[in-house]
């Protein structure tokens, strides 16, 4: 991700970077510009769904995006058929997504 310095407006690199929360992230950013040398903070934060992950964490809650046709995607969902679905290198994450979650083991 690109940052310019809010005050010589030369770039600015990454010096750190650590997840706040699941959907949040602090970045402290460092100016190029050795005369200028402002150090600063950004936080980047996940605000909306704009594609459903196919792989839900039911943790997570996330506005959908208004572009979104709720009535649609619902009627779209419903008139499909279901087909079975094994990952190649993982095992099930979530199970069913309108369902309970399988039994570990």
């Amino acid at each position: 991700m690109r940052m310019m310095c809010p005050h010589c407006k030369q770039n600015a690199y990454t010096r750190h970077s650590g997840q706040l929360t699941n959907t949040s992230r602090e970045t402290i950013f460092q100016c190029r510009n050795w005369e200028c040398g402002h150090v600063f903070s950004t936080v980047t934060e996940i605000n909306r769904t704009i594609s459903p992950s196919a792989t839900p964490d039911p943790t997570v809650v996330l506005p959908m995006s208004t572009h979104i046709q709720r009535a649609l995607l619902q009627q779209q969902l419903q008139s499909m058929p279901s087909a079975d679905y094994r990952p190649r290198n993982a095992g099930f994450m979530t199970g069913d997504l309108f369902g309970a979650m399988p039994a570990a083991g």
